[in-house]
């Protein structure tokens, strides 16, 4: 048998006279198309991104699990990044920046970066743990507390670099850096503002080439030669204050291990640094469009040129952050409380901040079946249509226009007015509970204004010995409030009630709360108020320690209910509803 096979096997060629197989596949690689180069948009991430694609759904599905690349090497507990309305984790980025043009330029994808680095060392050193730290050490009113707020978050921001420039990721927070500078600089305020102190002073702080904090403040601006429109003459003493902090910063809090330690030591430091800078811009405004400025310029229109100083301002943000809404405000209450001799104070207070969507929507369908069960129906019917049911009475058009028909509805009405009040005072700001409170609230009133137009949803809480009484949902929109003080109970029971007295329906309040009263009237004249008055009054225990479970029984009676986990409050709204006014009043 021949075993010689070399005959027989088949001898490559090259495709082209002239040409070997290596010349063959070296154009081939030239002509595959490695990355997408973008002209004029020159960026760090150019080095690096290569899953790029013109389709808007792969592109941002890339860039999305580029993003997460970034984020894993960062630290441990960064977080997971997710796009904004497209499911809820840790890091939320906001894609409307880089959408229009794909791929998308690495100028833009630097600047993103950048942001998901901050958003995972924000994770990573707990900031808001930090913050609730640092606001419990002060005693500020909110007049006051909105530009501790913004002072502590441009601090955190400064901490943030100063760790992001220890590695690489510090060249994708400088390009988020001055983006957000610029959108920061207000050139219509007039110095000195605090939004343009904050802005020039994270520039300086948290500059990666040279140590430009320990060096004077010098205007390099165009305002330098501007006389009193001049920043140092503003701003070099309050950012030498701010400078100070940079060395702890970066030497001491770095080297502390743990990271609960690390809140309270920025905590600490942030208070101190504070106390020194309050009393430079203890009245400065935060930019032009600050809410109390506003406020002052429609007083003064409002009264024609005659002064009048302004009190505590009766202002509430609207859905865009900044606006005002004016209100009225009332007179302030007095009484005499019976549980100590201290008189309190009972104001409205109108300065919220916006609230995160804790609304548990399993829940609010258990709630909204319960209350649809005790609702009135009430049929409503649309007469003269071209289609639907056939309405008797319109029989006679059908020759003519042919509107016989009709369609019917149903609509679904509580008979009494419902108010809710919760109790957010200084016991709710423990670690979760406020969150859970929230969770429960929130439900409860969208449950209960599907079938009540009058519905309210209040808060009370205690700020420099007055008693504040805060509306959380107007025009679509729930607020939130900082939990903080003493608990009066009792006042804002006989407060509420005294408001609603003149509406014709019954009114229900449901109280909620975590502990018993500890400050003004006892509870007791509240309960008297109600029979009086033909009011129901139903309290929720939520969250509370057995001593608390004991001191709600002996103030409320039969008047309190605890909800332990958040599945029982359908039943026990279903059972309290059907049973009626003996439930709640007697």
């Amino acid at each position: 048998m021949n075993t010689d096979f070399s005959k027989k096997t088949p001898i490559k060629t090259p495709p082209f006279p002239g040409r070997t197989m290596d010349d063959f596949s070296k154009a081939v690689d030239d002509s595959v198309i490695q990355c997408f180069r973008i002209k004029g948009e020159r960026g760090y991430s150019e080095f690096w991104r290569r899953d790029k694609s013109p389709v808007e759904t792969l592109e941002l599905a890339n860039l999305l699990r580029s993003l997460r690349k970034v984020v894993s090497h960062i630290g441990r507990n960064a977080g997971t990044v997710s796009w904004k309305d497209t499911m809820d984790s840790e890091i939320i980025i906001d894609p409307a920046p880089v959408m229009g043009k794909y791929p998308v330029p690495a100028a833009k994808t630097d600047k993103l970066v950048g942001e998901a680095v901050w958003r995972a060392y924000k994770n990573i050193e707990m900031s808001d743990y930090a913050k609730k730290l640092a606001i419990a050490k002060i005693d500020l009113s909110y007049r006051y507390l909105y530009k501790f707020e913004l002072y502590f978050d441009t601090c955190e921001k400064v901490y943030f670099d100063c760790l992001s420039n220890k590695r690489v990721f510090g060249i994708y927070t400088e390009k988020s850096r001055e983006q957000d500078i610029i959108k920061s600089l207000d050139v219509i305020s007039h110095p000195p503002a605090l939004a343009e102190l904050f802005s020039i002073w994270w520039d300086i702080a948290a500059d990666r080439t040279a140590p430009r904090y320990l060096e004077d403040y010098k205007d390099t601006s165009v305002r330098s030669k501007m006389g009193d429109s001049a920043l140092e003459k503003y701003y070099t003493k309050p950012i030498k204050i701010l400078n100070s902090m940079i060395p702890p910063l970066l030497d001491e809090c770095s080297k502390i291990s743990g990271v609960t330690e690390r809140c309270e030591f920025r905590a600490k430091l942030y208070v101190v640094t504070w106390e020194k800078l309050f009393a430079y811009i203890k009245f400065w405004a935060v930019d032009s469009k600050d809410i109390f400025l506003q406020a002052r310029d429609h007083e003064k229109h409002q009264l024609k040129g005659i002064k009048k100083s302004l009190s505590i301002p009766q202002l509430v943000f609207s859905k865009q952050h900044g606006k005002v809404v004016e209100k009225e405000p009332p007179k302030p209450k007095k009484k005499k409380p019976a549980v100590d001799s201290s008189i309190v104070t009972v104001q409205t207070n109108h300065i919220v901040l916006p609230a995160r969507d804790y609304v548990n929507k399993k829940l609010l369908q258990d709630l909204s079946v319960v209350f649809k069960s005790v609702a009135v129906r009430k049929s409503i019917y649309n007469r003269g249509l071209t289609s639907g049911g056939i309405d008797r009475r319109r029989l006679y058009r059908a020759q003519t226009t042919g509107t016989i028909f009709n369609i019917k509805k149903n609509e679904f009405n509580l008979l009494n007015d419902i108010t809710i009040i919760v109790d957010a005072t200084g016991s709710m700001a423990a670690t979760n509970k406020w969150e859970h409170t929230q969770e429960i609230f929130q439900t409860l009133y969208l449950a209960v204004s599907k079938f009540n137009k009058n519905a309210g949803l209040f808060a009370y809480n205690e700020v420099r010995n007055t008693c504040l009484i805060t509306e959380l949902y107007r025009q679509g929109t729930f607020y939130n409030i900082q939990p903080h003080g003493k608990t009066a109970s009792g006042e804002i029971i006989k407060t509420m009630i005294k408001r609603v007295k003149s509406r014709n329906k019954k009114p229900i309040f449901i109280h909620i709360t975590d502990g018993a009263s500890n400050w003004g009237c006892p509870v007791k004249e509240a309960i008297s108020l109600c029979h009086k008055n033909r009011a129901l009054l139903l309290t929720l225990g939520v969250n509370c320690s057995e001593a608390d479970t004991k001191l709600l029984e002996e103030e409320y009676g039969k008047l309190v209910q605890f909800v332990n986990r958040i599945d029982m409050l359908p039943a026990l709204m279903r059972n309290l509803l059907n049973r009626g006014k003996r439930t709640f009043s007697r």
